[in-house]
């Protein structure tokens, strides 16, 4: 009786089928969100177990290739700034790196063999810049993203180009290395299914059962028989520019005057990517002493030259130098899109008789009394009137109704509102309007009963008052304007 060989799996015992062509992935790079690279739709599923495409082809034009490098010594804190700085380095070799967490890369590098030749040499180089980080790191190289991954995992450091041979290479890995869930690598090995090889002989149907469709598709891609979606990183762009001084500069002055032109190309910078940022921060280097930061924050997105100018000098105006400047270093925030009317063409403009805009006041106030000294207020869902509102640091410019005219069960409600409730007198106050009855907060331990009216006093001014339910004395919450 002859032996089965390993290299045939019954689960994926298909009849061939015209080729299938697959193109190649492309990565990408919008100035703020991901490219992704969009797989072919899956053929519909059999009693609930996708089924795989017949005779994919193995030997195309526009086959790919993948480099999978997983970094076991990771933390967990660290992982994700840590990958994307990995990420980084990775783009020198491909121009499509994807972030696998919680600690590997998949870079897609069959179009870079043409830059490097032979695969033994890309991949020799892709190693050679993990040991020079100094970072520890398991590699291998498949034609599908998860069977490089797996090799990867398990340490073994495998460079197969020919999609043939992968499930006879497959087979002798550890389930361990597919990253399933540990109820999913228990049931495995309660049936005595300990490696891929076994894995890929059971039948089909039973395992689809068992495992569910996600274990039967991952298998799919792996053999290369599905391909996969993936992500592509693009790292997140900013101004970042440093400019040495030929003397040190004793004077904000001076300072401001040497900050123009780097104000000017980071204006630049942003306007050619249609982008704005929020926030600057600029780095002052001292002789002998640790850096001055300085952020600068903005009201809203924007690219505008004139307002970082005005922002700059107005922090600058109250900064007191600890030691002459020797550097400066100005780094932008994140970038961020603009709205439609914030790309205007005579925007950053200085025109005669050209007023400050409504976001250059909020700013020049921030500069002047302190980031948290001005603030914008956003309602919450909650019937007490003084817990009804919050401090936000974003402002919302934009015309806005009067809080004055919103009525709640009829009842208006007043622009100045107390911080706590002043007790009062009822003497010649006069009820025009009300009760409004509001009770709630009894689940915190602030409940409230009050009786609210809008009383009118003999001089004319009108007065947001209520009449505590349980003691019966009224309090002073509101004045109307």
């Amino acid at each position: 009786m002859k032996a089965r060989s390993p290299q045939t799996a019954d689960l994926f015992a298909v009849a061939p089928a015209p080729p299938v062509a697959l193109a190649p992935p492309v990565a990408l790079a919008p100035p703020v969100a991901p490219a992704t690279i969009l797989a072919p739709p899956a053929p519909a599923p059999a009693h609930g177990v996708p089924t795989p495409p017949c005779g994919l082809p193995q030997k195309t034009a526009h086959r790919q290739l993948w480099y999978a490098a997983v970094f076991p010594a990771l933390e967990a804190q660290q992982a994700a700034a840590m990958l994307q700085r990995l990420g980084l380095q990775a783009q020198r070799f491909t121009s499509f790196v994807s972030i696998e967490p919680p600690n590997a890369l998949l870079l897609e590098i069959n179009a870079s063999l043409r830059l490097f030749g032979r695969l033994e040499a890309l991949h020799a180089a892709i190693d050679a810049c993990w040991r020079q980080l100094a970072v520890q790191a398991c590699s291998a190289t498949a034609p599908s993203t998860l069977a490089a991954l797996w090799f990867a995992r398990s340490g073994a450091a495998v460079r197969i180009e020919d999609p043939d041979t992968l499930p006879g290479r497959l087979s002798g890995l550890p389930l361990a290395c597919t990253g399933w869930d540990a109820g999913s690598l228990q049931t495995l090995r309660a049936m005595g299914v300990t490696r891929l090889g076994e894995l890929l002989r059971l039948p089909r149907t039973g395992l689809a059962r068992r495992m569910g469709p996600a274990a039967i598709r991952d298998l799919d891609i792996a053999l290369g028989r599905l391909p996969s979606v993936r992500r592509a990183f693009v790292p997140r762009e900013r101004f970042r520019e440093r400019c040495d001084f030929e003397s040190e500069a004793g004077s904000v002055a001076y300072l401001e005057k040497a900050l123009v032109p780097l104000i000017g190309r980071c204006a630049g910078f942003l306007r050619q990517r249609q982008a704005g940022v929020l926030a600057l921060q600029l780095k002052l280097r001292h002789r002998g002493r640790p850096a001055t930061r300085v952020r600068l924050g903005l009201a809203s997105v924007t690219s505008e030259r004139r307002r970082l100018q005005d922002v700059l000098a107005q922090k600058l105006a109250r900064l007191e130098l600890a030691a002459p400047v020797r550097g400066v270093e100005l780094i932008s925030g994140p970038l961020q899109g603009l709205l439609a009317g914030s790309l205007d063409a005579f925007a950053g403009s200085t025109r005669a008789g050209s007023c400050d805009t409504a976001p250059q006041l909020v700013e020049r106030l921030r500069a002047r009394l302190g980031e948290e000294a001005v603030y914008g207020l956003c309602t919450i869902p909650e019937h007490r009137p003084e817990a009804a509102c919050g401090r936000v640091h974003e402002l919302r410019l934009a015309g806005v109704s009067n809080p004055a005219d919103r009525v709640a069960e009829g009842m208006p409600r007043p622009v100045w509102l107390l911080d706590e409730p002043s007790p009062l007198h009822q003497g010649d106050l006069v009820l025009e309007q009300g009760p409004e009855r509001i009770e709630s907060g009894w689940w915190d331990g602030k409940g409230v009963a009050r009786d609210y009216y809008m009383a009118r006093r003999a001089h004319g001014s009108r007065l947001w008052v209520f009449q505590e339910r349980r003691t019966k004395r009224w309090y002073l919450h509101g004045v109307f304007a």
